[in-house]
């Protein structure tokens, strides 16, 4: 038995090395594509120049972008209504109508959620209502031609409490 397992062994060891010795060296192939071959037969063409003075390429430069204003960046026109909207949160839903002339509404969500905001302005009406840190919150303004301005704070605050300021 311990013949048999020791020559088992040796024959395994010899079919092993004779394996390695059979592959003899492995050589990388490069990673490059040959344009050419090592040796040209025949004459190597000339280069051909153009005549006149060839032009540097131009340096890279970003092409102008148009800018189209959005609600958010447009200018209030006079006289005219202005609704200007900034969420920064998940799943909010803000809606300002305005009717009439010199409206101005501005609504800020804060890293609310689930936040549904609605300013609806007559004429002549002036709107600032910002929350902040809410969830699930619904928010009307009403305004009739005239109101007075309403400016609001509606806040959630770190011991859970709510934050109304008008």
């Amino acid at each position: 038995m311990y013949f048999a397992m020791k020559h088992a062994m040796s024959l395994r060891g010899l079919i092993a090395a004779l394996l390695v010795a059979a592959s003899g060296p492995s050589l990388a192939e490069s990673a490059y594509i040959a344009q050419v071959g090592p040796k040209i037969a025949g004459p190597v063409p000339a280069i051909v120049s153009r005549p006149g003075p060839v032009a540097p390429a131009a340096p890279y430069a970003p092409r102008p972008m148009s800018f189209v204003p959005t609600p958010e960046t447009a200018a209030p026109a006079r006289n005219g209504n202005y609704a200007q909207t900034i969420q920064v949160g998940n799943s909010n839903a803000v809606f300002q109508a305005q009717v009439g002339g010199s409206n101005i509404s501005n609504v800020g969500v804060w890293g609310g959620k689930n936040n549904d905001v609605g300013v609806f302005q007559g004429g002549h009406d002036l709107s600032n209502v910002n929350l902040i840190n809410t969830q699930g919150l619904s928010v009307a303004v009403l305004q009739p031609p005239g109101s007075a301005p309403m400016n609001v704070l509606i806040a959630r605050l770190p011991n859970g409490g709510l934050l109304i300021k008008k």
